[in-house]
């Protein structure tokens, strides 16, 4: 089947946008609704409509009243029936949302000739009047990225808050499993270490006075959770390759690592080289007396150091005996036998412990062939030639590393008046985002999308955090000495 296209067909399309709120408007406590205020723009043939959901039912005002609306919850629908920001501004004293939680909904719609784009920013005007010494806020359900089936596991969790007199916030934090069932509210620190597919916040703010003395404000919450794969604790990953002998004398050894682009993130190589262990072959260690006894590996009463537990092997009357406990720590192993038993080990000693040398990076983060998405580091490092006798045992060690910082007061320069784009060069934390404007971010492409009044200074801070490093592979190689 084929399909033929007119040549005058239009491919242009218009842009539509249906955005509904995951955090509502909190009205409980409060005695009065006054009313909304809305910013943003609405240019020449472009259209933004509200409509509100409350109590699981969708609301719109029809003459100034609250009613139920039946219609579908759709973009189109939206355009067409919703409120306009001036009919919402207008209200005032809207006694029926008071002690209720409003989820706004907001539509937006420009033809696909249209220089600008529509914006709205809706906020409501609440107040108390009767004194109210605490406020308990609900964050919306924030998901938790994963990179396969696996479920995410949170490494840290921590909030920043700023406090004054008696001010304070306390600050739980609830789970949702692979099964889509959530816990029950816990301190942020029991959630470490924990896995969720999403979390959500719950913030008591208390003050003791209402003279100004006492206030209490979050200012951010920061989650670090590995993609599902592996669980990696703070802003460090290291990956160890397998401990191998050569039975020859090694010097130069070299890592490839093929990797995606790095951003604000870092790989480094180390290499450790050790000298073959010994062996001991049957030794004898003792006889036992019928008692639970602990016998010290070793001969001629001088216990081994550097025994390796994954080696050890203890005979009893030349027999595998399966029932024995060891701590190589302190050169020994347990045992209970018939007495007159004769016991022997094997095992390998003198192990060396591992020095880990940094190599040299050669070639840092560079395209991989004609493969654009693929970038290529390598490393390097050779021991000296009188350091070569006997390291025949080696392995290697990648440390992955996040770099985080702050970017503080950047001007933006002058805004247009319109919708203006640019491309962060770090990967900003959304939640830290300080911006004098209406704006969006987008942590994949790492563009930020904001609206001010024409002529306002633009002043951009936010915290940053180095991307996740995605090895693709890693190739190591060892030359012997000469």
């Amino acid at each position: 089947m084929s399909w033929v296209i007119p040549e005058n067909y239009d491919y242009s399309f218009p842009s539509k946008a249906l955005l509904i709120a995951k955090v509502p408007f909190d009205a409980t406590g409060k005695n009065v609704v006054e009313g909304f205020t809305i910013t943003g723009n609405e240019p020449t043939g472009t259209n933004r409509r509200f409509l509100f959901k409350v109590d699981g039912s969708l609301i719109k005002f029809v003459d100034g009243v609250p009613t139920v609306f039946t219609g579908n919850l759709d973009v189109d629908t939206v355009l067409e029936a919703g409120n306009t920001a001036a009919e919402l501004t207008a209200l005032e004293n809207i006694t029926a949302f008071v002690g209720k939680k409003i989820y706004p909904i907001i539509a937006l719609y420009a033809p696909n000739d249209s220089p600008v784009f529509p914006s709205a920013k809706i906020g409501l005007r609440v107040r108390a009047d009767i004194d109210v010494y605490q406020n308990v806020v609900e964050s919306a359900e924030y998901d938790l990225a994963a990179t396969d089936d696996s479920t995410p596991r949170i490494s840290s969790i921590s909030a920043t808050t700023v406090l004054t007199g008696n001010g304070s916030v306390d600050i739980l934090v609830r789970l949702r499993d692979a099964e889509g069932n959530w816990s029950a509210y816990m301190p942020l620190n029991e959630a470490q270490n924990a896995e969720a597919t999403a979390v959500q916040f719950k913030m008591t703010f208390n003050v003791l006075t209402l003279d100004g003395s006492d206030s209490a404000k979050l200012t951010s919450i920061t989650i670090n959770h590995n993609m599902g794969a592996t669980a990696v604790s703070g802003n460090v990953a290291e990956l160890y390759s397998v401990v191998q002998g050569y039975e020859v004398d090694l010097q130069t050894c070299y890592v490839v690592v093929r990797h995606k682009k790095l951003t604000d993130s870092t790989i480094q190589a180390y290499v450790n080289y050790m000298q073959p262990p010994k062996h001991r072959e049957r030794i004898a260690i003792g006889v036992a007396d019928g008692t639970f006894q602990q016998l010290p590996l070793g001969l001629d009463g001088e216990k081994d150091s550097g025994i390796d537990q994954n080696t050890l092997k203890i005979f009893a009357d030349g027999e595998p005996l399966a029932d024995f406990g060891y701590n190589v720590e302190v050169s020994e192993v347990t045992v209970t036998l018939p007495q007159g038993t004769a016991v022997t080990a094997s095992y390998d000693y003198g192990r060396d412990s591992e020095i880990w040398l940094p190599m040299e990076k050669i070639i840092d983060s560079q395209p991989y062939l004609d493969d654009e998405q693929t970038y290529m580091t390598r490393f390097n490092f050779a021991l000296d030639e009188d350091d070569t006798a006997d390291k025949q045992i080696s392995n290697i060690r990648l440390q992955l590393v996040r770099s985080d910082g702050r970017v503080e007061d950047e001007s933006l320069g002058d805004a247009t008046g319109l919708i203006q784009q640019i491309v962060l060069p770090h990967a900003a934390k959304q939640s830290s985002i300080e911006l004098n404007a209406d704006w969006s971010y987008n942590a994949d492409s790492h563009v930020l999308t904001f609206v001010a009044d024409k002529f306002t200074p633009l002043v951009l801070s936010y915290d940053f955090l180095g991307e996740q490093q995605e090895i693709l592979s890693w190739a190591v190689g060892w030359t012997a000495a000469i």
